[in-house]
């Protein structure tokens, strides 16, 4: 009854009350969110650049047509659809830790031949440079999110689980404001610098216990799981229950058996639902086109300054959202998220109507010589509402569903889960990025915005019905809830196997005295 007291106090206790064993956590997260910091320079990238690219007073060496930017603007995510399946096999054979390593160096080479193309005046190699910055989002999703879970402890895991996110947002911003004061191609060498920091780090860091003890160093995890517990922690009960789930994991991994245990099928089915519900509500074309959307919404602005107020939004609130999601629960946070997202992209929709039929009625009365009113005078109102969206997204569904990918897959398929979950999501994300211009032209804003928020509703729905509660539970615990076998479990099946395999064999085999004729 004591242990179930001190279980249940340390669940509903301050994420980071005691700093001194959730330090080196930190750090570790830290380090390993420096790969989603990396990827969200990638994608804020082409809001300043692009404009400057697509420019008809371009008086830079390179110019891009309409197509050109658009294919250009949603390379990563659809390159990023490769890198995730790519990573899995060395975040399996080598380790989350030296993975995250590696991928740095791919994005220096990326961005350090897209600032070159501009010197050469060469519109393949800024393709090239763009694809393997593309290739490694992919590959920093899985293992950045993983690692986090790994070392996190049940207690500070959603708070920590909230850091890629929060480095997403702050890698954009970045991008953001660097690109509104220098020319693009210096914004390239600028922000390549910047995955120095993930390589170096990464290699300080510990590997994660769950990994260590798939790979049998039981000697390494315990030493790792006191690198990150703190040294004079007393970490028996986790590391026994570490290596009795390690233990229990069964060994026949394969990808037709996600499809034959339910188990696996449930919780891959429900972040795959979640990622599509991140990407349906417009975030990315939001990202990936923010100083156009906001000239087009008829914001009275600039639009780089716009971008930039953005860009700081996310960052705060999706930092906000470390401190939320562990004290109000998964759900809670994504619903709330879900029901704001909708309420703002329902105002923006609004306003771009009623915009675009008073500029018409405006028309027609300067024809006749009557005087009416400036709508441009409300031109405040787009940047107030996707200020709200950004807001609502940042604290829900900007945070938590990266979150729940890290935590809700069995370490023995974490990697091939997380594979199948990241391509899903990052396919979702090039959809959206390459019919967003399409759409707005076909449609027009006021439509598609109204379809974001549709869409958003849907999220709510779903999260309502089918997500269950993570908050405070150990990576055991919720493995237990979709299903998965017990270590006795297997145990008790293996031997009724067994035995239905000697019966079998005994029913079929004559007794010995048969042979005799003996009575």
């Amino acid at each position: 009854m004591d242990d179930m007291a001190t279980v249940n106090t340390k669940k509903t206790m301050p994420p980071f009350k005691n700093w001194p064993k959730v330090a080196p956590q930190i750090m570790c997260a830290t380090s390993a969110s420096w790969a989603m910091l990396c990827a969200g320079l990638v994608r804020g990238w082409s809001s300043s650049a692009i404009p400057q690219l697509t420019a008809q007073s371009n008086e830079t060496q390179l110019y891009l047509e309409r197509e050109e930017a658009v294919w250009l603007t949603s390379m990563p995510p659809l390159c990023a659809i490769f890198g995730s399946v790519l990573i899995a096999f060395p975040m399996e054979m080598y380790g989350r830790r030296l993975t995250l390593a590696t991928i740095s160096i791919p994005y220096i080479v990326g961005f350090y031949l897209m600032g070159l193309s501009y010197y050469i005046n060469s519109t393949i190699l800024l393709f090239i440079g763009r694809i393997a910055t593309g290739l490694m989002i992919g590959a920093s999703m899985l293992p950045s999110q993983i690692y986090v879970s790994e070392c996190s402890s049940p207690r500070v895991r959603g708070a920590l689980g909230s850091f890629t996110s929060t480095f997403i947002s702050i890698g954009i911003l970045i991008a953001y404001i660097i690109g509104a004061v220098v020319e693009w191609h210096i914004m390239c060498f600028l922000i390549g610098s910047l995955p120095i920091v993930l390589g170096v780090t990464m290699l300080l860091m510990p590997e994660t216990p769950p990994w260590l003890f798939s790979r049998n160093h039981e000697t390494q995890a315990k030493d790792a799981l006191h690198r990150l517990r703190g040294k004079y922690t007393n970490i028996e009960v986790e590391f026994q229950r570490i290596k009795t789930n390690a233990n229990s994991q069964l060994t026949n991994s394969s990808y037709a058996k996600i499809l034959t245990s339910g188990y696996l099928m449930k919780p891959l089915l429900i972040t795959m639902a979640l990622m599509f519900f991140q990407q349906s509500c417009g975030i990315t074309a939001i990202l990936f086109y923010s100083a156009s959307v906001f000239q087009d919404a008829g914001s009275s602005l600039d639009r780089f300054l716009s971008s930039i107020i953005i860009g700081v939004v996310q960052v705060v609130f999706t930092g906000l959202s470390v401190l939320l999601v562990d004290r109000f629960g998964r759900r809670v946070l994504l619903m709330l998220s879900g029901v704001l997202m909708a309420v703002s992209f329902g105002g923006l929709s609004a306003f771009i109507y009623v915009k675009n039929a008073w500029e018409e009625l405006s028309a027609i009365d300067k024809s006749t010589g009557a005087e009416s009113f400036d709508i441009s005078t409300l031109g405040w109102i787009p940047l107030l509402s996707l200020i709200a969206f950004m807001i609502s997204y940042s604290i829900g569904f900007g945070a938590v569903p990266p979150l729940i990918m890290g935590e809700v897959f069995p370490l023995e398929y974490r990697h091939r889960l997380g594979t199948i979950s990241s391509a899903f999501s990052l396919a979702c994300t090039f959809i959206v990025v390459q019919t967003f211009p399409e759409m707005s032209a076909a449609l027009g804003l006021s439509c598609v915005y109204g379809i974001y928020a549709a869409w958003c509703i849907v999220a709510v729905l779903f999260v309502a019905f089918f997500l269950p509660e993570t908050k405070g539970k150990t990576l055991e615990e919720i493995s237990k809830i979709f299903g998965q076998p017990t270590a006795n479990e297997i145990t008790s099946s293996a031997d009724k196997l067994a035995g239905s395999e000697v019966d079998s064999h005994n029913a079929h085999s004559p007794e010995p005295n048969c042979k005799t004729g003996a009575i």
